[in-house]
């Protein structure tokens, strides 16, 4: 999603416009909405010229009988325009103000359009607040206060727009004429006639600036500046906007100009190709004064500054680098835009540097890369001239597709060079892109590197090859403060040049925002880097053939600056002990495995990835370290001391992981710039060496080290110390009894077995990590801080419950022998904690919560393994806070648990609510309240015998989980929106209302082991399912999510030993032929079917229940055609998992799986008969009209998962209707 950010400081928020475009498919052209007053009379004329027309009108005759008001609101949804005849007893059905309501609602979050018409009744009449629409609805005995002023407002939003009065038309047909002419007038604006079939992922960035320029508006003058890396697409996007709105902008008289390339033709600097020329053709446009001869002077005169000023423009500069540039088009009046054109003007702007949108007071809009979704399609059209590509190049385009990182320039070369190529071409281009890239692509992306200064660049190249991701911004500056002047404000220019990525979403603070350099740009860097002359004279190394060259050639350089060696992709490589003799200006050298580098954040596991050391020294070690080094980053350094001449002065980053490092140096160093310091996981490792002189240390990593026993005294006077973390230093006893840094913010001390007592810290912490050490006593600066992000504590010498005020984020109390939660009563109850999320696990004595618990959690409450747990406590109008902000409720492996608040429907904003394996017999009925609710799980609640009948209203419940409830007899109506039903194991389980099973839409329904359950009624059911309804996605598209469109593969299991009677082809065994139509463009879909059992090898089968318990069974597909069954010319049709830790009860049972997707649609050919070819690469078209067969197998990752046998196989082209199963 791109973001939108705005440098004025008087920015106001616009609401959508009439003018906005609604994007997406839609089924209908048009939801006609009436009072069936006018059913047979003006309506009926309205719906026949609408026909008349060939436009899509929806009508409630449409909908069968009985169908609800849901239904008929799910056809507005997908209508392009709602048309809403207000006739002079509408307000008397609550029925067509629930749709108005709907209506509103979708004009504010959606854009969509609508057309009031006013037959027989005054617009005034129909306001909500007064007329006798207001009259009407006030009688009403039914409907409840909200409801009605719901109605009100909606009528209101309505009145609003511009419509259609009958008392102004002389004769119902000529406003049934106005009708149908503004419906065609807004579908033709919603859909331009010039939209190229390649402008992939433009309509969502093409609405979001649309909110931005706000059209309607005519009281201001408004720059709009689009801004991103190049060729990411900000000239498509402009020429989108510019074509879609000009034909807007005429309706009001406003003029029109697109002024491409501007910074190309400023740089020649020539008279016939300058910025002057571009201004004559502007303003001679703008002026309809084509034939005169308009100079810089002629536009400085008072008559045509008039005449200017009197104009409303739409205009777009295109590709602007420099303010000067801006500054000049716009005539000298950038901040003055009023004094040069009239209120109600448009200037879109796109360019490179962000720093002109922000001098120009501009709305900021970031132009970012596509998505994979939209990546892959676009990637495809210009490599198979259709949306998707085949199955047997699956792999290859996703492959092409990840290396463009979402850039649309990189995707369209790309799929050019490739488009009609063999498939070993495909693979030989891929394997070399890297190493001979696309010229076409770094030539755009080299334009905004060769606009920098000489420093510039090189910070450029220092970044893009040694620190290209997982910096912060403040981590970033203050490293290129040690070899640049400015670095701070050369950072952010390289930022606002879009040479480098700010993830803002990454942190609240700025400096703390991530910095990404895009692969490209990585890849454009070392292209620059490789023209420097030959290897000896280039200022940084990557590869490690160069490297190896490097040490054994040249025997080391001074021209080398910085080596950069990923250590999972080199081979081994020995190093003599002079290997950096003579490299006097290296400043980073940087032997990293990446692993290591994702994981040197977090302590949370002691199994950190162990590889074998790829450099290897001389038993001596080194001689030297050069003396310029920045950076000394060395995974799995192979000695056991650093080299004895070693001159850290201008050390800023020390990382030294996975070694046999025993000592590090003798004495005190002069680290005056050292500010990150890391020797994790270097086991050997007994002293911590003296940093007492590292007065800017910021970040000391010892995790660990398990053979450090004490932590040094000086720990205590790194007062800019931010960071300290000494997890898994299984041996460390001695701390010092305070660390002194008042920039402290996190202390992590996770699995320090034997640390009695943590140190005194400043109240600025954060996160404090005690998990897995015996400490009970906090330190005092708990109490001193109003709010941390995460606090752990651990261990059977808590138990008590802490008594402290700090709110916290994230609070985790494990294996503690508390017993209960404090009482109401106790003595600092109003100075109670608050946490967002409060997590309570494997605390076996746990048996009490008093309400104190409802005060203490916000947002998420997690129980897990309290065996004497039996209730939660009853919410009282007091915990306001929680029932506002409760999001989850998980209680989990508590075996005595038996009761939930009988009123927890107060937790209004509840989401999730998950009680596993809990003692419950029932569930209070208060449940069927809580709207929110998207999942209910209340696997392996064996005593559970029902669940509550009104779980049927709650409209956005997706996800139901009762695997195992054993005791279950039977289910009631589903919620219309369930999307998953996971019931396996339900072994009582005899009946499920059938009322609305023909609404429902699964993703997944699972009756795995139901045994009791009734075959005809679960033929009856499954007869029922729209299984053909609607867009599936293919295993393609579910891997890179999907369209508006598209819906997810549907898969079903329950016992049985047939495959449905739909099925016309089956066959016993694990594969079967099936003819193939010899038109395949007309072809639906497909549905897969398998008949089969499992049995466990071992008896253990029962107790491991582990999420390797997986069956996998793919169905691949062969032409006989090609020669059987060879895999070379396969296609996969698709493939998918069924869970098998429900199963062990049954194992030997037959069960039935069907797997439902339809195929992706095909796209429109253009008539080029070359194209058309292409198309049928699609395994359902290449082989129209031959036999193919589809071949099932299984396999398990399992060890104890063998014998699944599959005893019988189907396939259906179509969907027809259901049969007995």
């Amino acid at each position: 999603m791109a973001s939108i950010t705005s440098s004025s400081s008087s920015s106001s928020s616009s609401s959508f416009s009439s003018n906005c475009v609604y994007y997406g498919p839609w089924e209908y052209d048009v939801f006609l909405c009436f009072r069936g007053e006018t059913r047979g009379s003006f309506t009926s004329h309205v719906m026949a010229a609408l026909s008349e027309k060939k436009i899509r009108t929806f009508i409630d005759t449409m909908l069968g009988k009985g169908e609800s008001i849901a239904e008929l609101l799910s056809v507005l949804k997908r209508s392009a325009v709602s048309v809403i005849i207000f006739s002079e007893r509408f307000a008397d059905s609550p029925w067509c103000l629930d749709e108005v309501a709907t209506i509103a609602r979708s004009i504010k979050e959606f854009g969509h359009r609508v057309i009031p018409v006013f037959y027989n009744v005054d617009p005034s009449e129909v306001d909500g607040d007064t007329g006798s629409y207001a009259a009407m609805i006030e009688k009403d005995d039914v409907a409840g206060t909200k409801v009605k002023l719901k109605w009100r407002d909606a009528l209101k939003e309505v009145v609003d727009k511009a419509g259609l009065t009958s008392h102004e038309f002389r004769l119902d047909s000529q406003l049934i004429k106005a009708i149908v002419d503004n419906v065609l007038k807004e579908l033709v604006e919603m859909s331009p006639s010039l939209k190229p079939k390649n402008l992939i992922g433009i309509d969502s960035r093409v609405w979001e600036v649309e909110r931005l320029l706000d059209m309607n508006r005519s009281d201001d003058i408004r720059i709009i500046g689009l801004w991103g890396m190049p060729g990411i697409g900000k000239t498509t996007l402009a020429r989108a906007l510019y074509q879609r709105l000009t034909n807007i902008s005429k309706e009001d008289g406003s003029k029109h100009y697109f002024v491409p390339n501007i910074n190309a033709k400023w740089k020649g600097g020539q008279e016939d190709n300058d910025l002057e020329g571009l201004q004559k053709e502007l303003y001679s446009t703008l002026l309809s004064e084509q034939d005169q001869n308009i100079t810089c002077r002629d536009l400085d005169t008072s008559y045509r500054r008039a005449r200017l000023s009197r104009l409303k423009v739409f205009i777009v500069l295109d590709d602007v680098e420099y303010w000067s540039q801006l500054e000049q088009l716009l005539l000298g009046d950038v901040l003055n835009l009023a004094k040069l054109f009239a209120l109600g003007s448009r200037i879109i702007v796109t360019t490179r540097n962000r720093k002109v949108l922000e001098f120009a007071m501009a709305r900021i809009y970031h132009v970012e890369r596509l998505n994979p979704q939209d990546s892959l399609r676009l990637f495809s059209l210009y490599s198979f001239r259709r949306e998707l590509p085949p199955e047997d190049r699956r792999y290859q385009s996703v492959t092409a597709v990840g290396y463009c990182q979402g850039n649309p320039l990189a995707l369209r070369v790309l799929g050019c060079t490739l488009f009609r190529k063999s498939k070993n071409y495909w693979q030989s281009f891929l394997d070399g892109l890297r190493k001979i890239p696309k010229q076409e692509i770094h030539g755009v992306l080299r334009r905004s590197y060769d606009e920098l200064g000489s420093d510039e660049k090189r910070m450029f190249l220092d970044i893009a090859c040694f620190f290209r991701r997982n910096y912060s911004k403040s981590h970033l500056i203050k490293m290129m403060a040690c070899s640049y002047y400015s670095a701070y404000s050369r950072v952010e220019d390289l930022i606002d040049k879009a040479l480098l990525i700010c993830d803002h979403s990454s942190s609240d603070d700025d400096d703390d925002e991530m910095i990404e350099v895009h692969d490209l740009l990585h890849e454009t860097a070392w292209i620059i880097i490789g023209e420097e002359a030959e290897l000896g004279n280039r200022s940084r190394i990557e590869n490690a053939d160069d490297l190896r060259k490097l040490f054994t050639t040249w025997k080391g350089t001074r021209a080398t600056e910085g080596v950069n060696l990923d250590l999972s992709k080199a081979e081994e490589m020995h190093l003599g002990s002079d290997a950096f003799v003579g490299m006097d200006r290296l400043r980073f050298l940087k032997f990293s495995w990446p692993e290591l580098a994702s994981s040197s954040s977090s302590s949370s596991s002691s199994n950190q990835p162990i590889h074998p050391c790829k450099i290897h020294l001389p038993d001596s070690g080194l001689d030297l370290l050069p003396p310029e080094l920045r950076m000394l980053w060395w995974d799995g350094y192979p000695s056991e001391s650093l080299p004895s001449k070693f001159s850290p002065h201008n050390l800023v980053e020390l990382r030294i992981r996975h070694s046999p490092l025993v000592q590090t140096w003798d004495g005190v160093l002069e680290f005056v710039n050292l500010r990150w310091f890391d020797l994790s996981y270097c086991v050997n490792l007994a002293i911590v060496p003296d940093l007492s002189k590292a007065t800017h240390l910021e970040s000391l990593k010892l995790t660990g080290c398990k053979s450090i026993v004490e932590l040094p005294a000086f720990i205590e006077y790194l007062d800019k110390l931010v960071l300290l973390d000494l997890g898994y230093c299984e041996n460390l006893e001695i701390l010092p009894h305070k660390l002194g840094s008042k920039q402290l913010k996190h202390i992590i001390l996770y699995n320090c077995k034997k640390i009695n007592q943590c140190p005194h810290f400043s109240s600025k912490w954060e996160t404090l990590d005690l998990h897995g050490t015996p400490v009970t006593t906090l330190p005092t600066a708990i109490h001193k801080v109003k709010e941390a992000r995460k606090l752990y504590l651990h261990g059977k010498n808590i138990t008590n419950f802490p008594e402290f005020s700090t709110n916290i984020k994230e609070f985790r109390l494990c294996h503690t022998l508390i017993e209960k939660m404090p009482p109401e009563h106790c003595k600092y109850l109003d100075s109670l904690p608050r946490f967002a999320q409060l997590v309570l696990v494997e605390n076996s004595k746990l048996g009490v919560l008093s309400r104190t618990i409802w005060k203490l959690v916000s947002s998420e409450l997690i129980i897990v393994g309290s065996p004497m747990l039996e209730t939660l406590p009853e919410l009282r109008s007091g915990d306001l806070a929680v029932m506002d902000g409760l999001r989850l409720l998980l209680v989990e492996n508590c075996a005595a648990f038996k009761r939930v608040p009988s009123n927890i429907n107060r937790l209004k904003s509840l989401e999730a609510l998950a009680l596993i394996g809990a003692a419950i017999r029932v569930l209070p009925s208060s449940i069927q309240e809580l709207d929110q609710l998207r999942t209910l799980d209340v696997s392996h609640c064996k005593s559970l015998e029902s669940i509550p009948s009104g779980i049927s209203r709650l409209q956005k419940l997706a996800q139901i989980y009762l695997v195992g409830c054993e005791s279950i007899r039977s289910l009631p109506q589903l919620p219309e929106n369930v999307k998953t039903l996971a019931a396996g194991c339900c072994k009582s389980l005899q009946a499920v209302s059938s009322n609305n099973f023909g609404k429902l839409r699964f993703r997944h329904l699972s009756f795995v082991s139901c045994l009791q359950l009734d075959h005809k009624l679960l033929g009856r059911l499954l007869a029922k399912l729209p299984l053909h309804d609607g867009t599936t996605t293919s295993s393609l598209q579910t891997q890179y999510g999907g369209s508006g469109r598209e819906r997810h593969p549907t898969t079903i299991v329950y016992p049985g030993s047939e495959i449905p009677e739909w099925f016309p082809y089956k066959k016993m065994g694990d594969e079967v032929t099936v003819p193939l139509p010899r038109n395949c463009r007309r072809l639906k879909g497909i549905a897969l079917a398998i008949v089969y059992s499992v049995g466990p090898s071992s008896k253990n089968i029962v107790a491991k229940q582990t999420t390797d318990m997986h069956i996998h069974m793919k169905c691949a597909c062969f032409s006989n055609s090609d020669g059987g069954h060879d895999d070379s010319s396969s296609a996969a049709v698709t493939s998918w998992n069924i869970c098998m830790s429900d199963l062990h009860d049954s194992v030997s049972t037959d069960h039935v799986f069907l797997f439902v997707a339809h195929k992706p649609e095909a796209t429109p050919s253009s008539g080029d008969q070359e194209e058309e070819e292409e198309e049928e690469a699609a395994w359902y078209l290449r082989y129209s009209g031959l036999d193919v067969t589809f071949r099932f197998c299984t396999h398990a990752k399992s060890e104890d998962i063998k014998l699944c046998k599959i005893k019988q196989c189907g396939v259906s082209l179509t969907f027809h209707s259901f049969g007995n199963l």
